[in-house]
């Protein structure tokens, strides 16, 4: 069964609007965007499980607590833009390991390709995964990630996909194709123009994280 989650916190809607500005210069959003992350990081994270085990406090006092073993998550960032969520999750995934897979989009026909993937075939060693894209518009490249993924031996139901803003389009081609795949997102806007972008969305999120 998919699950989307919609991240609704005051410091999401305040994040969102510094992105939404088209004055937002290249240094606040790119902060704006890491900012964001930290808080979707949370949420995606929250069904990690945790092992139990002991520290000694300052007051010389054995306290029980738990950990979380990052050494088994794997991010996978869609070139360009999802390389602004990486840092983010390192924040608290500190152990995580990262797949980078590129993604181009036909801008007639909006149907997308892999052009590079470093996503590891030892899918046995990884429990999560977690692929991080700012944008879910039309679904494709996030569909082709998908895929890829299985096709490499990973089980979808492993898989949270992280974006900033997200469209029903996009929704319904991800969760109709990978029903076990749960979405965190902090804004759902409500359609895509002629061109694949989400409206009102940020505009294109790489562009405006590398200036290229």
């Amino acid at each position: 069964m998919s699950s989307v989650i919609l991240v609704r916190h005051p410091l999401v809607s305040d994040r969102l609007r510094t992105l939404r500005d088209r004055e937002t210069d290249t240094e606040l959003f790119r902060r704006a965007l890491r900012e964001l992350g930290l808080i979707l990081a949370i949420e995606a994270t929250r069904h990690l499980p945790t092992r139990e085990t002991a520290v000694v406090t300052p007051l010389g006092v054995e306290a029980r607590v738990e950990e979380v073993d990052s050494s088994r998550c794997l991010l996978v960032p869609v070139l360009r833009a999802g390389l602004g969520f990486v840092d983010s999750f390192f924040e608290f995934l500190p152990k995580a390991r990262v797949a980078h897979v590129g993604v181009a989009r036909d801008h007639d026909t909006l149907e997308a390709r892999v052009y590079l993937s470093s996503v590891p075939g030892n899918a046995f060693e990884y429990d999560h995964v977690f692929i991080l894209d700012p944008m879910l518009a039309t679904g494709n490249s996030s569909v082709k990630v998908l895929e890829l993924l299985r096709e490499t031996g990973y089980s979808t139901e492993k898989v949270v996909l992280v974006c900033g803003f997200a469209v029903e389009t996009g929704i319904k081609q991800v969760t109709r194709k990978f029903p076990g795949v749960r979405i965190v997102t902090a804004a759902i806007d409500p359609v895509l123009n002629d061109l694949g972008y989400i409206v009102p969305g940020l505009g294109d999120a790489g562009d405006r994280l590398f200036l290229l």
